[in-house]
């Protein structure tokens, strides 16, 4: 089997699941892993026999990047499998059971699902003294390998049944603070004098929310943002921050989700 492991990660918590997934599959299967926004226009998503489609939940739903991918995809010739995950700082929500219908209706059916409790990427910046925002869950790789062999069972079968993850009912209690988190985007402060005007943050926004003015600093686009704020923690010189009178205390860095370190 050809499984397609897709991926939307806003700092790399979505990309170091994907990765483990990748490593463990790869021992069955010929597999390919791609971020939805390294997509080209040519590539052919129904050219594969299975699917692992990850992305981050952001205020209990899934992120603006994987919605637009799989609103824009073309229904599959035939249903096939999928693996479906997300990765989450406090709770997903019903995250997972709203791409899961998106997805059935692409002829990608899920198969099975899992929720992934790892670093708060919004909450270590408005947070940084709080020490638990930045720890993943107990044996985070361990888990995921046992979720690869799950998915190693259930896509050698003959035929597959949409597992549709049940309605949370706390997501009930949380409605308020799921909406005012949908509805208010936090403004993303420029300091000038520690920006080297690198493009770093511009390039890595794959929802156009960065753009270069006149001088070439960044320019924030508040209607764009999907809030995963990758471009203030892989700035390499802290000059992006949700403060306007401070740089970041700690970021999650590309270096942070070194394996190794798990």
């Amino acid at each position: 089997m050809k499984i397609l492991i897709l991926y939307h990660s806003g700092v790399g918590n979505t990309k170091l699941v994907a990765e483990v997934l990748n490593n463990k599959l790869r021992e069955l299967f010929e597999t390919k892993i791609i971020a939805v926004e390294k997509l080209s226009n040519e590539f052919v998503v129904d050219n594969y026999d299975g699917y692992v489609i990850g992305f981050p939940t952001y205020h209990a739903h899934p992120s603006g990047s994987i919605i637009k991918f799989i609103d824009n995809a073309d229904s599959l010739s035939k249903k096939k499998p999928a693996y479906i995950y997300t990765t989450c700082g406090w709770y997903s929500g019903n995250a997972l059971r709203i791409f899961a219908k998106k997805c059935i209706r692409k002829n990608i059916i899920p198969t099975s699902n899992r929720s992934f409790r790892c670093t708060a990427t919004d909450g270590v910046l408005l947070f940084p003294f709080i020490n638990s925002l930045f720890t993943f869950e107990k044996n985070l790789v361990q888990k995921i390998e046992r979720e690869a062999e799950r998915i190693k069972k259930e896509f050698i079968r003959e035929s597959y049944r949409p597992n549709l993850p049940r309605f949370k009912l706390y997501s009930i209690l949380n409605f308020p603070n799921k909406k005012i988190g949908q509805l208010i985007t936090l403004k993303i402060f420029l300091h000038k004098e520690n920006c080297s005007r690198c493009g770093k943050c511009i390039k890595n926004c794959n929802m156009n929310a960065m753009k270069p003015n006149n001088a070439n600093f960044p320019l924030f686009d508040k209607d764009n943002c999907e809030k995963c704020y990758r471009c203030i923690h892989h700035c390499p010189n802290k000059a992006l921050s949700l403060f306007k009178r401070k740089v970041p205390e700690k970021q999650l860095s590309e270096g942070f989700f070194d394996l190794s370190r798990r």
